[in-house]
């Protein structure tokens, strides 16, 4: 991977021409499980970056800048078919992704079993110069129920919010007041929906955006 690319937004143009493009940052599958995982079981999520903790790196305090630009929206997702679509199973509003805490999120219980399937986070921040969208990916094992391969019907039928690309609506996500430095962490109603897999709640400011676009695109229609 490229290293200035690691840690820029998609379509961020790093490293030369087009940048990381969705999904995954364009990076090709490569099928390498970096771990197991249960149906059903909890991941406390960490976040970082290679300015605090690292090698000579000072320590994170909490008045350190994370370049977290206030929080933002964070979804994790599950892509079944190597990219193609992915489903979200857990999703936070407004101060993720705070390196200070653990975020909760729970795999669903119902999940088929899969030899290499896709997780993956995406956030698109509040704060800064400009709206992005940042993705990771990694290949993982699901050890769960025989049979089906493919995602459970609820799961496919909660997509991203995707924005921030060509071809979709600028948004900044609704984040929190501290900035780029330490916040309140998750809420508990937001924890408590992922642990009872109704993913954290809809991102309904984005579901209006989405339908504003709508509108739009059939009034240019209309009036070509």
């Amino acid at each position: 991977m490229n290293y200035n690319c690691r840690d820029a937004p998609l379509y961020d143009g790093c490293g030369g021409g087009v940048g990381k493009t969705f999904p995954c940052g364009g990076y090709p599958p490569d099928k390498k499980v970096v771990q197991s995982f249960n149906a059903g079981q909890i991941i406390n999520v960490q976040f970082g970056n290679a300015q605090y903790g690292s090698p000579n790196q000072p320590a994170l305090t909490a008045t350190s800048n994370q370049a977290r630009h206030a929080g933002g929206l964070c979804e994790f997702s599950l892509s079944y078919d190597q990219g193609k679509t992915f489903g979200v199973f857990a999703r936070y509003h407004g101060s993720c992704p705070d390196m200070f805490y653990d975020w909760p999120v729970k795999l669903p219980e119902n999940l088929p079993s899969c030899e290499s399937c896709i997780l993956g986070w995406s956030w698109i921040n509040a704060a800064a110069t400009q709206a992005e969208y940042y993705m990771s990916c990694a290949d993982i094992k699901i050890v769960g129920k025989s049979g089906a391969s493919t995602l459970p019907d609820q799961l496919a039928k909660t997509p991203l919010q995707k924005a921030n690309m060509p071809g979709l609506p600028y948004y900044h996500a609704p984040g929190d007041q501290f900035g780029n430095m330490r916040s309140n962490g998750p809420s508990r109603e937001e924890l408590d929906a992922n642990m009872n897999g109704s993913t954290g709640g809809p991102d309904t400011v984005m579901s209006r955006v989405n339908s504003k676009r709508k509108r739009q695109i059939r009034q240019r229609q209309r009036i070509q």
